[in-house]
């Protein structure tokens, strides 16, 4: 298995402190069962929450499908993410659930849809939704320091990676030993993490490319 404190003392540099993150210091418990519904936003449509299922659990991340489409749609969350909400948390707050893109059905029929849905559905309890932690004041990652981070072209991945350059709020992720593979974050982005993180939660770890 990959060690931190081996590969730092031999590439000899520094982990990004865990206070640079939007990570809670200890990963938050991850109650959440394969099948279970819940309400989750799409990213890709500003203010539209769908219903979803939860259809991956790996540390304390959930793979989300939205209902009515199909895995290419999928998101990956942190179960403290401001992103997902128990069953009937957009309709206590004003809002309207909305399909999602990539819904195969009638996008008319929804809400009929939707009921049938969650007849005889496991609803994902409250207390498993956690507040999500606030960010840090300001951007403080320097470059060469080390993380780990989300794979954006496969959500399921967190690699081992570098703070290749910083420039104001965003931060330029190299994944060690993978050339070109890098992509810009915001600081405070949910899709980075401290190192460690994933053996603190149970997660897989992608070491380094010829580790």
């Amino acid at each position: 298995p990959f060690n931190w404190d081996q590969y730092l003392a031999r590439t000899r540099s520094e982990a990004a402190h865990w206070t640079f993150f939007r990570q809670t210091p200890a990963p938050p418990y991850n109650g959440f069962k394969v099948g279970m519904k819940l309400e989750v936003t799409d990213p890709r449509i500003v203010d539209t929450v769908c219903v979803g299922t939860v259809v991956g659990v790996l540390g304390s991340r959930i793979r989300v499908r939205f209902d009515g489409t199909d895995a290419s749609n999928d998101v990956w969350h942190v179960v403290d993410s401001n992103e997902i909400h128990p069953c009937g948390w957009c309709e206590k707050n004003g809002g309207m659930l909305q399909p999602p893109m990539g819904f195969k059905s009638d996008p008319g029929n929804y809400h009929k849809f939707i009921s049938k849905s969650l007849a005889d559905a496991e609803l994902a309890p409250g207390r498993l939704f956690k507040k999500e932690p606030p960010a840090p004041e300001r951007n403080f990652f320097q470059k060469g320091m080390k993380l780990e981070a989300t794979d954006p072209k496969n959500h399921a991945l967190i690699c081992v990676a570098s703070v290749g350059d910083v420039q104001g709020d965003k931060i330029r992720i190299d994944f060690d030993g993978y050339l070109g593979s890098d992509y810009w974050a915001r600081f405070d982005s949910r899709s980075i993490f401290p190192a460690r993180w994933c053996n603190f939660t149970g997660h897989p770890l992608q070491p380094p490319g010829r580790y």
